[in-house]
């Protein structure tokens, strides 16, 4: 590509419009972790929850989908964190964000969430 295309390329990209939503109800919350987890030069104290957009979602299936048993298992869309964080959660602070987590799933993914979780929440209550 020559410097004028490439130019020209980061202009049209730049134009390119956003949209995004705008309600005024909070669109996540932050759990407290009692057992902060340090990972690549930061300390997680807490851990975000968020509300995902429907793109997100059809990405996250298809990622199901598309995974192969004995794959990396993939962190729900509506965390904030490395999946190495989650992985090393004390099992009362992972117990703590999947309670919070389960309220932050879209309908569409709420009865698979509820499953995806289901081990994690039965092995956290003894």
């Amino acid at each position: 590509m020559t410097e004028a295309a490439d130019t020209q390329a980061d202009r049209i990209l730049t134009e390119i419009k956003e949209a995004k939503i705008v309600a005024p109800k909070e669109r996540h919350i932050d759990v407290p972790l009692d057992w902060p987890i340090e990972f690549d030069g930061k300390t997680y104290d807490s851990v975000r929850i968020r509300r995902v957009t429907g793109r997100e979602v059809e990405q996250f299936l298809s990622a199901l989908a598309a995974a192969k048993e004995g794959a990396l298992l993939l962190p729900p869309p509506m965390l904030d964190c490395p999946i190495e964080v989650y992985d090393a959660l004390d099992d009362d602070d992972r117990f703590k964000i999947e309670e919070a987590m389960l309220s932050f799933f879209p309908r569409r993914m709420r009865e698979a969430g509820a499953s995806i979780l289901a081990t994690s929440t039965i092995l956290s209550d003894g």
